[in-house]
């Protein structure tokens, strides 16, 4: 104790030191907190649960701030009922913060000094606080509704205890923020302990490890390690022979243009696009979302912003009859991430600005990555591409390169590089089947034989395991039935904001999630012996032969096999001579999706077979009537998502500039002698001129014509142009500007790669 009170035999004691007793013993307390335990704000105990669909309970625990220390003795309850958000999620944050209190008011008897005399004493009652508390108080911050919310922001005096996540169900989850615990040093403790157990068993390892490093060190100079790297200089040596760059070269670079960050775009005198090449900037250009012509067309259906020709509903597949029941919630009550995939993309680019660029070969190199490049909306989505997705891209991407005309396809009709992620609680059943035809599936009926008082039922249709389960990382399509809604009379029918795509010869599953107590209809194991039930024990699917659910599966009929649809007509000022369609949509192999557009009165495909129509005779149209045609089969036709998809029109410019930073990185040794060589596709020097310059000293302001340059005419009626600069003084670091000019945007050219040396 770092002070105390003392008493003399006889003498008087005053208020103040009895106060003084408890006041030092609680200095020296929060003393020792604060300087051996914990100086900042961090809590123990306070486990916040799930009480209820839409509830959290908190239990007790200990606050600690500046070495103070604040209790809460009961457990408090947080309903959120009122609260949930509509239709995406919240993020509500625990947070806890101390205050003092005086407490326990009861009466006691104090001495009435003006009526007492020495012989008689006289007391009266008052009431008074007996107790001096610090109370732990608990609250809650909730944050904006959103479909990937974020945390709210509170206050520097608020201590964040449990992050707790809502969607309009309820409680999703209850995460305590382990970060602000109080460290126990028991625990503490134990990690040293097992530091200590490991050095013991580590230390002599990594002291052999040094005497290793060192040998190989020495190793580095035989003769075997100098063959390798004396057979790699020499492979080295043979790709720069075969791409013309001498043997004396310090320093040599190059670049394919097909990542456009290797270009400084954002410089204030670029002026160009990198698109598989450096090309011509838009002289003009418009985006625009597909739209229908005539929101009324009765030849159309809008199923969740995506566009089919007209359907009804159809039933394609029954089980039953029902012979049982199973309780879903006598399966694991969990929590289940599932992820919604999305359909794959197909973009289309047709007329004069794309003329083909050697370069594109090296999409299948893997030193890019195709997927972001092409399939990008200009909407700035995030794509979540690890290298296996990166090797998936390379494998399923579809890639047509022909004059005035580029197809891009994902060959797979859903895909996980744009997805979406919910998690969801409770317990589930679940059923696979075969699928023998291509369908769209539109909904799933589901028979109920028992709901309990309240809670909705969300359904999942998603793609299957190796293993025949269900897979809630592959979902294709989700639908949530509320409670007023169910029923145990008939079947409940569980109908997709979007008809999902069911590929023949592949087996998928849904599966039943509720937080209720509802039973389902089951029927014999022999009523579908080309199915499967699972139950969801321990977070494991049990397969159970002896019974299935009872359900309807309904598909789409279409009313014809081939349906034109007209849509919003696409317009430029000062004409057309570009068409870029990138739209997520899916058209199976016996079906196809084909744009076209009206011009001169003629309705043209956007087709290879097409390619220079549009601008033939030097015309461009401002407006082009625009429609697109789907062909298939009254069972399955191709559908397209109107709401993510972009038209992007344009008419290229007559000049563009290149920055390329390479000079930015310092090369190994000054030089006075800079080579690069330009490769011009497409080029035609009765219209075309082009130059590059070198960009040095401060801030890269110094502009260097080149010294010479020679021209290689190749068969295949490109250009590659090598510059030379022949420089006074020795540089370390440069930039270049190419330039590139056309007599008419109806004759373009572009850079296909670059490549030099400094000597």
């Amino acid at each position: 104790m770092e002070q105390k009170v003392n008493f003399a035999q006889y003498q008087q004691v005053r208020t103040s030191d009895l106060a003084n007793i408890q006041d030092y013993a609680e200095a020296s307390l929060d003393d020792v907190v604060y300087d051996t335990l914990v100086s900042d704000m961090r809590f123990s105990g306070l486990l916040a649960t799930q009480s209820g669909p839409a509830a959290i309970s908190v239990a007790t625990g200990r606050l600690y701030v500046g070495g103070k220390v604040y209790f809460i003795p009961s457990t408090s309850s947080f309903d959120f009922t009122t609260q949930l958000p509509v239709a995406a999620k919240k993020i509500v944050l625990l947070t806890a913060w101390g205050s003092e209190a005086d407490t326990n008011v009861e009466p006691v008897n104090f001495l009435n000094v003006t009526q007492s005399t020495p012989q008689a004493p006289v007391y009266t009652p008052q009431n008074v606080a007996t107790t001096h508390a610090r109370v732990l108080n608990l609250g809650t911050a909730i944050g904006v509704e959103a479909p990937s919310p974020s945390d709210p922001v509170i206050s520097g005096t608020l201590l964040a205890i449990a992050r707790v996540v809502l969607a309009p169900t309820g409680v999703v989850s209850v995460t305590m923020l382990t970060a602000n615990e109080v460290p126990n040093l028991e625990d503490v403790d134990g990690r040293v302990g097992a530091l200590e157990a490991w050095e013991a068993v580590a230390a002599p390892e990594i002291a052999s490890l040094l005497a290793i490093i060192a040998r190989l060190s020495n190793d580095a100079n035989n003769t075997v390690n100098q063959a390798l790297i004396g057979r790699m200089l020499a492979r080295i040596a043979v790709l720069d022979s075969k791409n013309g760059v001498p043997t004396n070269a310090a320093d040599s670079w190059a670049d394919f243009f097909l990542d456009p960050t290797t270009s400084e775009l954002t410089d204030p005198l670029s002026n160009c696009a990198v698109a598989e090449g450096v090309r011509f900037p838009d002289a003009g250009a418009a985006d625009a979302a597909i739209q229908l012509f005539n929101p009324l067309n009765p030849l159309a259906s809008i199923a969740g912003n995506v566009l089919f020709p007209a359907y009804t509903e159809n039933l394609r597949a029954t089980v039953g009859p029902q012979t049982g029941s199973q309780q879903i919630s006598a399966y694991t009550y969990q929590t289940t991430s599932f992820v919604q995939l999305t359909m794959t993309r197909t973009r289309t680019r047709w007329g004069t600005p794309f003329t083909v660029c050697t370069n594109s070969a090296f999409w299948s190199s893997g030193s890019y990555d195709p997927t972001t490049q092409i399939f990008k909306l200009p909407s700035g989505e995030t794509f979540s591409l690890n290298p296996a997705d990166a090797q998936k891209a390379l494998i399923n991407h579809q890639m047509v390169r022909l004059t005035e005309y580029w197809v891009d396809n994902w060959q797979v009709p859903y895909w996980d590089v744009v997805s979406s992620t919910t998690t969801l609680s409770g317990a589930s059943v679940q059923e696979t089947f075969p699928v023998g035809q291509d369908m769209w599936c539109s909904s799933i009926a589901a028979q109920f034989t028992q709901l309990d008082s309240s809670g909705p039922v969300t359904l999942y249709l998603c793609a299957t395991t190796p293993t025949g389960e269900v897979d809630p990382t592959q979902v294709l399509g989700q639908v949530t039935v509320l409670f007023a809604n169910l029923t145990t009379q008939g079947k409940v029918k569980f109908t997709f904001p979007t008809p999902v795509y069911l590929q023949a010869g592949n087996r998928y599953g849904f599966r039943l999630v509720t937080a209720a107590n509802h039973y389902v209809a089951t029927a014999a194991g022999t009523a579908f012996p080309n199915g499967m039930f699972f139950g969801i024990v321990g977070g494991v699917a049990i397969p159970d032969p002896t019974h299935h659910l009872v359900f309807d599966l309904y598909a789409c009929k279409f009313s014809q096999s081939l349906v034109a649809i007209d849509l919003v007509g696409l317009q430029l000022s000062g004409g057309i001579c570009g068409i870029d369609i990138l739209a997520r949509s899916i058209a199976p192999s016996s079906t196809s999706l084909t744009f076209v557009v009206q011009s001169g009165g003629q309705w043209i495909p956007l087709s290879a077979a097409t390619a220079g129509q549009l601008n033939s005779g030097g015309a461009l149209p401002p407006l082009l009537p625009f429609r697109a045609i789907f062909s298939g089969t009254p069972d399955m036709m191709p559908c397209l998502d109107l709401l993510n998809s972009n038209v992007h029109v344009n008419r290229p410019g007559t000049a563009y500039t290149n920055i390329w930073p390479h000079g930015g990185q310092a090369i190994p040794a000054p030089s006075t002698q800079i080579r690069q060589t330009i490769r011009y596709e497409n080029w035609n020097a009765a219209y075309h001129t082009a130059s590059c310059s070198l960009l040095t000293g401060t801030g890269f302001s110094t502009v260097t014509a080149p010294s010479s340059y020679s021209d290689v005419n190749n068969p295949d009626g490109s250009l590659e142009r090598t510059y030379v600069w022949n420089l006074g003084s020795a540089i370390s670091s440069f930039k270049f500007k190419s330039v590139g000019a056309t007599s008419t945007p109806l004759i373009v050219f572009h850079e296909a790669w670059v490549k030099g040396w400094s000597l």
